[in-house]
């Protein structure tokens, strides 16, 4: 190798080696020009992440007020509420909202059942206080007085018929028979309520043309079966009994007496009397037949006559009679005064009051 050789490898190896240093140098320069620099960063916008964080911090904000001026309304509509009827009508001064008010305060006095001046005393304040005196004037109406039953509550023998009774002769009357409180929109009382046999419970109320309801009255009735027995055949004795004294047909105005012994008629056309002793011929369980021994008839002898009786239903003081084979009359019994008295509703030959032996 010859020295020019040598030279040149010499030259690359310097080339090389002055260019790294430099672009070392030149790192090193930056390096120190940035830690060096006195005079702050620019003002750099900040991220979007930082406007989403205000604007969900704003809608917490506004839900929160939301929700307590919500929460304020609410318990004031809680308080207002709560207050009784009579907080309210002194907190109120709008008329029409205090005519409401006493409607409703009478509404509840009614329904706990005040006595009648207590309800007149609220009527009172009500007509001073709203000005209107349709509460004294209509006082009737507010005054709504409890129904009555026409059986008293207890236990019964065969089915009966229940009547409600209104305190009042305006008021409608509305009832159950299942043991729930009426309301208007129950039964309406029309006609007595038959009761069956076994357990029953009414309930019923009025109301006033106003609307108003009177306090619940309520009757527990237990009605049970009647007992069954046969009845027998009237004795002779039983039968004269039934059929003693005096009896009046109210169509033609023929008028009976039957004492113990002797049948006599009173016929008005013509005026008349038809009259003689009597023997009992057979009886039933509700009537028989007797023999009238020389029926006279206006001086006429028509002979022995057979005479039927029907007693009818027990206790409603009416009998039929007839001639053998002739139609059924109906009769009622006379009024008894006493002493052997008794009046007919009419004038028979001038007289409405008979003596009977």
């Amino acid at each position: 190798m010859t020295d020019h050789e040598h030279q040149s490898d010499n030259h690359e190896d310097t080339a090389v080696n002055p260019e790294l240093n430099w672009s070392e140098l030149e790192r090193t320069d930056v390096d120190s020009d940035i830690d060096s620099s006195a005079t702050p960063p620019p003002n750099i916008p900040p991220p979007k992440k930082s406007k989403k964080t205000l604007i969900i911090i704003l809608a917490i904000v506004g839900a929160v007020l939301i929700l307590a001026g919500l929460t304020f309304f609410l318990y004031n509509q809680f308080v207002v509420s709560n207050l009784t009827s009579e907080e309210k009508i002194e907190k109120t001064t709008d008329q029409t909202e205090l005519k409401k008010l006493y409607d409703e305060l009478i509404s509840s006095y009614l329904a706990s059942g005040k006595s009648e001046a207590e309800m007149l005393a609220l009527l009172e304040r009500a007509a001073t206080e709203t000005g209107d005196q349709s509460y004294l004037t209509n006082k009737d109406s507010y005054l709504v007085k409890k129904p009555s039953f026409n059986l008293a509550p207890g236990t019964y023998q065969g089915a009966q018929n229940l009547e409600i009774i209104a305190g009042n002769a305006d008021d409608a009357l509305y009832y159950t028979i299942d043991g729930s409180l009426p309301n208007q929109n129950s039964a309406k009382y029309t006609a007595a309520i038959p009761l069956t046999i076994g357990e029953t419970t009414v309930k019923a109320m009025a109301v006033s043309s106003k609307g108003f309801s009177s306090p619940v009255i309520e009757g527990h009735y237990s009605l049970t079966s009647p007992p069954t027995t046969t009845q027998s055949v009237l004795s002779e004795e039983e039968f004269i009994n039934k059929l003693y004294g005096i009896w009046y047909n109210s169509d033609s105005g023929t008028v009976l007496s039957v004492s113990q012994t002797t049948y006599r008629e009173y016929i008005p056309t013509p005026l008349s009397v038809a009259s003689g002793d009597y023997l009992v011929v057979s009886t039933t369980e509700n009537g028989g037949t007797i023999k009238v021994l020389d029926f006279t008839y206006d001086g006429y002898n028509a002979g022995d006559t057979l005479v039927e009786f029907d007693f009818g239903t027990i206790g409603d003081n009416q009998i039929q009679r007839r001639y053998a084979g002739k139609s059924w009359l109906n009769y009622i019994a006379a009024e008894y005064l006493g002493g052997g008295q008794y009046r007919i509703p009419f004038l028979f030959a001038g007289q409405d009051i008979f003596t009977f032996d």
